[in-house]
């Protein structure tokens, strides 16, 4: 049974009604785009540095420095909220801060006050919400989101008390390269998976192609294909399917020893991207690997920061990056196909291999 994975083209969550108010909000082509026009709008101030937590994607850190912005980092705690006096202390002598609202969680009541704080005082707060979809009560600067960890849609939008129209039409122009390419791997996947068409090579050909891409190149405007596809799926639906498996594979994780939910509540509203544990006294890899070879298809977030010459001083960065493991609950994952993946689980970490899966 397959769970999880890349997005690929379904219709299942299409309406012929726009599912979204974006009105306020400017459609940019992903949550790197956002990045470049955040760091072009501070360099044009005279920023030249942002203030990061410790524990994020490297890929931010490349965007901003790309872009001419130096980067320093405050302490983020196991729980994924912002350690209160570290981050008031490095927001000393700043201009520009960023935060993540990590798996579409809010940061606790106590961050976002001082946060504000902050933010009175002149800091300009950019809020990350790419995992979190369409955002309830933001309170940045600069707050912006990423579809294509949500549905299989490229592209991203972005709210700024700022008029930053003039820095997205200096991008204007650029080849999307990666569009085409995604399109077609998107196409594809499915008949790979569920009918037996294509090949692992050219599947696997065409992701990395469209994610080289999408690294390589600074591509700021959205389209407005997948601008049209993206406001016209039933988010409201998503959102209670992704809330529903959550909650369900929550319970049936319950009592696995070595599996702690690192968010062990929802919140009132929140949309999650996943359901993050921590993986305690076995090897991650090995657990991750045994449910890969089952088909079972997990993300971690971010492994990189181990190996990141610029992240990798953190202790606390690097501890969470190496336990840390994000499980499905997306809108196409039934109960039944979650209760195989905790079934699975249980097996991977059952000994003596902590990655044996029994036949």
């Amino acid at each position: 049974m397959i769970v999880g994975g890349e997005f690929y083209q379904d219709q299942r969550w299409a309406t012929g009604e726009p599912g979204v108010d974006t009105g306020n909000l400017t459609f940019l082509n992903g949550g790197k785009a956002a990045l470049i026009v955040v760091a072009d709008y501070l360099r044009s101030q005279g920023i030249d540095q942002i203030l990061l937590p410790a524990y994020l994607c490297p890929t931010i850190v490349d965007t901003l420095e790309r872009r001419g912005l130096r980067c320093a980092y405050y302490q983020v705690t196991h729980d994924l909220s912002l350690e209160l006096i570290d981050l008031e202390q490095k927001a000393r002598g700043q201009r520009a801060l960023l935060f993540i609202n990590y798996f579409g969680f809010h940061q606790p009541p106590s961050v976002i006050q001082l946060l504000k704080k902050l933010q009175s005082r002149g800091l300009i707060l950019v809020e990350d919400n790419a995992q979190a979809g369409f955002w309830q009560g933001a309170i940045g600067d600069f707050v912006f989101n990423s579809m294509r960890k949500l549905v299989p849609h490229d592209g991203g939008y972005l709210y700024s008390r700022f008029n930053v129209a003039s820095i997205i039409q200096e991008h204007a122009g650029v080849h999307n390269r990666r569009l085409p390419v995604i399109r077609a791997y998107r196409q594809k996947l499915p008949d790979y998976l569920f009918r037996g068409e294509y090949t692992y090579e050219e599947l696997s050909s065409l992701y990395e192609l469209a994610e080289r891409y999408y690294s390589d190149d600074m591509v700021v405007r959205g389209d407005a294909q997948e601008r049209q596809y993206i406001e016209h799926l039933d988010w409201q639906g998503i959102k209670h399917r992704r809330r529903d498996n959550y909650l369900y594979l929550l319970d049936a994780i319950r009592g696995i020893d070595e599996l702690t939910p690192i968010f062990p509540c929802l919140e009132e509203d929140n949309l999650p991207l996943g359901l993050p544990v921590y993986v305690n006294g076995v090897s991650r890899d090995g657990v991750f690997n045994g449910l890969g070879s089952a088909g079972i298809g997990l993300t971690i977030h971010w492994k990189d920061v181990a190996s990141d010459r610029r992240l990798n001083h953190n202790p606390a960065a690097v501890d969470i990056s190496n336990r840390i493991l994000t499980l499905v609950i997306d809108q196409r994952a039934s109960h039944k196909q979650l209760d195989h993946l905790a079934c699975v689980l249980k097996d991977c970490l059952r000994p003596p291999g902590a990655w044996s899966i029994s036949r």
